[in-house]
């Protein structure tokens, strides 16, 4: 039973990140994508204070997918970073999501940290990236 819950959990959120590729705009999917990215957050926290710890991996892990589509969307814009606020404005919730991550890992069990602290740790490279690129100066190749 907890098999069939996890996987129409996995197809719900795979479901919905598919309807955000569906956005033609990029720039458009990017915030899209982050906002997905949040309610993922939402209900990992909802899933662990629930008691249902798979449930939690699994929307760690949409998360993670979430922001990695903001990221790739972001790229194929093949605009100035300086020059696309929609970058800016990425980074921005970007921010605020991996602060509400570093709050909801100091809530988990020390034991499930490690899940939480790898999701945490890639987010933080995605929001480095596109904060280096808006605030550069260079050109992209």
């Amino acid at each position: 039973m907890m098999f069939a819950v996890c996987l129409f959990l996995a197809f719900a959120g795979a479901a919905q990140l598919d309807e955000i590729k569906s956005e033609a705009d990029p720039n458009r999917r990017a915030e899209m994508a982050v906002d997905a990215a949040g309610n993922e957050l939402n209900d990992a926290r909802e899933s662990w204070n629930g008691g249902d710890w798979t449930k939690t991996q699994v929307s760690l892990s949409q998360m993670k997918d979430a922001v990695e589509l903001a990221d790739s969307s972001l790229e194929e814009t093949g605009k100035q970073p300086r020059n696309n606020h929609h970058y800016k404005t990425v980074e921005i919730k970007l921010r605020n999501l991996i602060r509400r991550v570093d709050a909801f890992r100091l809530e988990v069990d020390y034991e499930q940290r490690e899940a939480v602290n790898a999701v945490e740790t890639r987010l933080q490279q995605v929001h480095d990236r596109i904060l280096d690129a808006v605030m550069t100066k260079r050109k992209r190749s």
